[in-house]
């Protein structure tokens, strides 16, 4: 996603430590850049450590995407801090994404909650999940991977919006009755996707059972000793098409009569890796 942005107010709060990991350049040479070029505008807290925010953050990405291109230091400094500010950055984010990673960094899971809720009184539960709780996760899994959030403070997120979900289910059928499982795919530990699926079958009605993610020889018992109608997977990192194939092929086996869905961006990547190998093979053989 490629977007220009203009400047903001207020937003994150990054020690220099928080840039240099966020960038690859070094604490220093960050320094010496605010001594003699003045692009930054970091203010010092009550605890003496100075502070950057999301629009020093930006003016730096700005500065690392130039340098990249080619351009020079002097040049792309003559620039000045409000032209940088309007060069577009790869993963520019609004207002309200700033705003909710601030609260995953500063911990504040009671006001992430308050903004949840408020969204929620105005829409039906399914919506709520699809518009509002799932882009929240996006929103910090996309900071993770750009390096605003530490590995720490997306797994701490992830467990308190789970515990959330479960909390705000609508409707509490017993799980001992349920014929439809959801879970994630072994090895796959990331299970929010796969809780988002329950919630939403939930609350239209459906009989459905949570597990997150089980090994496979725990996975294989449960359809084994159950009898399930409906078995969701949810696949988040990468897979080859080979262990999604293998692990279909061992469900079918003990669960022949069960209807078996695999879904999630995992599932994409995998499909999108097998197409690009048969488009290759046939490459080679026009070759």
């Amino acid at each position: 996603m490629l977007l220009a942005s203009g400047t903001r107010s207020g937003g994150m709060k990054f020690l220099i430590k928080d840039l240099s990991r966020m960038t690859n350049f070094s604490p220093a040479r960050i320094r010496k850049w605010q001594e003699r070029y003045r692009v930054f505008e970091p203010t010092q807290g009550n605890n003496g450590y100075w502070y950057y925010t999301n629009d020093d953050y930006r003016v730096l990405r700005a500065l690392q995407q130039r340098l990249a291109s080619g351009e020079k230091l002097q040049q792309v400094m003559a620039l000045g801090r409000q032209a940088l500010l309007q060069t577009p950055i790869d993963e520019d984010l609004t207002e309200a994404q700033w705003s909710m990673i601030q609260l995953v960094k500063d911990r504040r899971f009671s006001s992430a909650r308050a903004m949840l809720e408020k969204e929620r009184k105005q829409l039906l539960y399914g919506q709520w999940i699809r518009r509002v709780v799932q882009p929240a996760c996006v929103t910090v899994g996309l900071a993770w991977e750009k390096n605003l959030l530490t590995v720490s403070e997306e797994h701490e997120f992830s467990r308190w919006l789970m515990a959330y979900l479960l909390e705000s289910q609508e409707t509490r059928a017993s799980e001992e009755e349920a014929t439809w499982l959801v879970a994630s795919m072994p090895g796959d530990e990331h299970e929010l996707g796969a809780l988002m699926h329950f919630c939403l079958l939930r609350s239209r009605g459906r009989s459905a059972r949570f597990v997150g993610m089980l090994p496979e020889d725990e996975l294989l018992k449960d359809l084994r000793d159950r009898a399930y109608h409906t078995v969701s997977i949810s696949v988040v990192m990468p897979v080859t098409q080979k262990k999604l194939d293998s692990l279909r092929k061992s469900m079918q086996q003990v669960a022949p009569m069960t209807r078996l869905l695999f879904g999630g961006y995992g599932l994409k990547e995998a499909r999108l890796k097998a197409r690009q190998k048969v488009a290759g093979l046939a490459e080679e053989k026009v070759g």
